[in-house]
């Protein structure tokens, strides 16, 4: 695996690490909420073209703040840069950030296509920089002792998975969720569905078929059933215009497993074919901390990517869901 060199003594040692936000949106001011719990790191610069926002995020985030992306980026202080931007800008400032030798966590989608995430992949490995999809379901606690349990056998083997991440979000015809090139509901919750079955199913798939509700030009509500070639199944369902409903159950040959909220558990109901039921709780800080501990982890131990959420792991992902868009009737 190619590295990154980081001012670091030795591997496993961290230097204070300096963060840059580009976004300074609703989303921004929770991970900055969340990154002050650690030590290592702080929060030192933000970037907006919102006067307002910069004003509102100054209030409770006193920092660094730029009007321009760019001269963020520029800044020589700045080590690691969240993205926090609408879908459709991650691949543009991915790649700037990248090109200013910043390491990266990209909130997800992390892009559009796969082309797009090959095309940063290759040039964080290439320029051995850190580049990371905010997949936050994959870094959760909870989600690897259900890993673990699930190598146990407890469940058997998995035999289908199906999740819902359902909200409703107000029409706005400048709300990026309604814009054609970077909107609908695969794009946004959706994104946690596919990487949530991916998670547990590793498989070919074998076919994908779906049901779309179009509005305002965008897909706005998804149903999709998807069979690997291993003849595990899943389904999901994701939509921006239904009311919240965020669950997953995966039925194994000996037992299930429920969770809600799924894409950030902290709670899962183990029941087994025998009539036992187990209750795993696994707290967190807040569903940002664990993503940002896998950076800092990554890079104090020179690593390019998570072992949590690999590039290729990002690739797949957008591959799957490019795959399910071209089941949609235009």
């Amino acid at each position: 695996m190619a590295h990154i060199i980081v001012p670091s003594a030795r591997k496993g040692d961290i230097d204070m690490l300096q963060w840059g936000v580009l976004g300074l949106g609703r989303i921004a001011h929770r991970f900055v909420e969340s990154l002050s719990h650690f030590e290592e790191a702080q929060f030192y610069a933000g970037a907006s073209h919102s006067e307002e926002k910069r004003k509102d995020f100054m209030t409770y985030n006193p920092c660094k703040l730029y009007d321009s992306y760019e001269e963020l980026l520029q800044d020589p202080e700045v080590d690691v840069v969240y993205i926090a931007l609408p879908h459709g800008s991650h691949y543009h400032w991915s790649m700037k950030a990248l090109e200013h030798n910043k390491c990266v966590l990209c909130e997800k989608p992390a892009m559009l296509s796969s082309k797009e995430m090959e095309e940063v992949a290759k040039y964080a490995k290439d320029h051995h920089l850190f580049f990371m999809e905010a997949m936050k379901t994959r870094f959760m606690p909870l989600t690897h002792i259900l890993h673990k349990e699930i190598e146990k056998g407890i469940i058997g083997d998995i035999v289908h998975i199906s999740n819902h991440f359902n909200s409703m979000v107000d029409y706005h015809p400048d709300h990026y969720l309604f814009d054609q090139s970077q909107g609908g509901a695969l794009y946004d919750t959706g994104t946690y569905c596919v990487a949530s079955i991916l998670d547990y199913i590793h498989s070919p798939i074998s076919s994908i078929s779906s049901k779309v509700r179009k509005e305002h030009g965008v897909d706005v509500h998804d149903e999709v059933e998807i069979t690997f070639e291993n003849g595990t199944t899943a389904s999901f369902s994701c939509s921006i215009d239904a009311p919240e409903r965020r669950d997953m159950t995966i039925k194994g040959t000996r037992g299930t497993i429920t969770m809600s909220p799924f894409y950030r558990p902290m709670e899962a109901v183990i029941d087994t074919d025998d009539g036992e039921s187990m209750t795993c709780i696994a707290k967190a800080p807040d569903d940002f901390y664990p993503e940002i501990k896998a950076v800092h982890q990554a890079i104090a131990y020179i690593e390019i990517e998570s072992p949590y959420m690999t590039h290729q792991d990002s690739i797949d992902v957008i591959k799957v869901i490019e795959s399910i868009r071209d089941t949609f009737d235009d």
